[in-house]
């Protein structure tokens, strides 16, 4: 009997390359904008990953180019380039980030199973919203829930998000599995006793993701029947 009742995703990273090939010119697009002389490198973004999003990421680098700011100021400035950013990412890059390869087949197949899908991630809710009504406009009405920052914060202590998202699945952890592409994510799907699947990405494949139940670059090798055997251990 199938033990497997959902799949929790991850969302930068894990589903699409949406880092790269979004975050990241978006980000560099809202510096231009309001002539904050700051640009990423790729090297430089990646450096800058275990911060918790994108704003604390612009906040250390603009604290870094004037140490003397105040926090009031710092958290104004920091929130009007977000939302800047925010505005360029959906209007302008949702559409050149790449969807990973077997991801579509994954989801639609275990929907297809009746097994549940649902996002938890560090992003904002417009944005996966965006990625996922261009990219899977077929899929999007069943993925549920998708929980991001204005949830809550995924990174806190005691795992908030992946705990909420198992009370709106009315699921127990037991009957869940987690797809993540970082140690950071990985950790919070353990915290809230869920087993995770890593799926590590050209920035994150030299973590050793000590804690995994299965590690793969290679989403395609992923399906239905592996996920559940890996909640069900011979």
């Amino acid at each position: 009997m199938r033990r497997l009742k959902a799949i929790i995703f991850d969302f930068d990273g894990t589903i699409a390359f949406s880092e790269k090939e979004a975050h990241l010119p978006a980000c560099n697009e809202a510096f231009r904008t309001l002539g904050i002389p700051i640009q990423w490198s790729w090297k430089e973004f990646i450096s800058l990953l275990e911060l918790p999003g994108n704003q604390a990421r612009m906040e250390y680098a603009y604290r870094q180019l004037y140490p003397s700011v105040g926090e009031e100021e710092l958290k104004k400035i920091s929130y009007l380039w977000a939302e800047t950013k925010k505005k360029l990412y959906i209007e302008k890059h949702v559409h050149k980030a790449r969807l990973r390869e077997g991801i579509k087949e994954l989801i639609g197949q275990a929907l297809e199973e009746r097994i549940a899908i649902a996002i938890v991630s560090i992003s904002i809710e417009e944005q996966i919203e965006a990625f996922l009504v261009r990219h899977l406009p077929e899929l999007r009405p069943h993925i549920h829930p998708i929980l991001g920052r204005r949830a809550g914060t995924k990174t806190a202590s005691d795992s908030p998000l992946y705990r909420k998202c198992l009370e709106e699945l009315g699921l127990g952890a037991e009957q869940v599995i987690a797809i993540e592409d970082s140690m950071n994510g990985l950790r919070c799907a353990l915290k809230a006793g869920i087993k995770c699947v890593a799926v590590p990405n050209e920035y994150t494949a030299c973590a050793d993701f000590k804690g995994a139940v299965f590690v793969t670059a290679d989403i395609s090798r992923l399906d239905v029947s592996l996920l559940d055997s890996l909640l069900n251990p011979a």
